[in-house]
């Protein structure tokens, strides 16, 4: 079985605290709706969580650009590279299941920061995962594929 670890979490937080501001934190809870308290949390849509892959730093990296943590926009950063699972495909973090429901293929913000960008990590930007069912997810947790599909 192949393992892994959650390195980083952010979240984004609702309106009433401040627009659009990414946080940093050790832990969340998450179900069917996302992130508990975070901005899109049970807004009526579906809302997937994004997983990066240290990967995916290490070619923009490759390329001798920096770019910060976080600025791909994920919600878990962890240390194995998770880009080659298709949907279907589920992943364990902590105690917490999680079903792949794609890639994620959003790049035009990035061509702000450096134009190289979206082509370097096409197709390895991350992944979208939704929960099974509720759970915890907190800095250090151990990653586990369960089903690779």
């Amino acid at each position: 079985m192949t393992t892994g670890k959650v390195l980083d979490l952010y979240m984004t937080m609702p309106d009433m605290i401040r627009v659009g501001h990414r946080m940093r934190c050790e832990d969340f809870d998450c179900d069917m709706s996302g992130i508990v308290g975070g901005r899109d949390y049970d807004n009526g849509v579906e809302h997937e969580i994004l997983l990066v892959s240290q990967k995916s730093y290490e070619l923009i990296e490759e390329a001798e650009l920096v770019v910060d943590k976080g600025i791909l926009l994920e919600n878990i950063y962890v240390d194995i590279d998770l880009n080659h699972l298709n949907k279907g495909s589920i992943i364990e973090i902590g105690e917490t299941l999680f079903d792949v429901t794609g890639p994620c293929n959003a790049y035009g913000y990035l061509y702000a920061l450096a134009p190289e960008i979206p082509e370097l990590i096409k197709g390895k930007r991350g992944i979208f995962i939704s929960p099974v069912e509720y759970g915890a997810v907190a800095v250090g947790n151990d990653v586990t594929i369960i089903k690779a599909v």
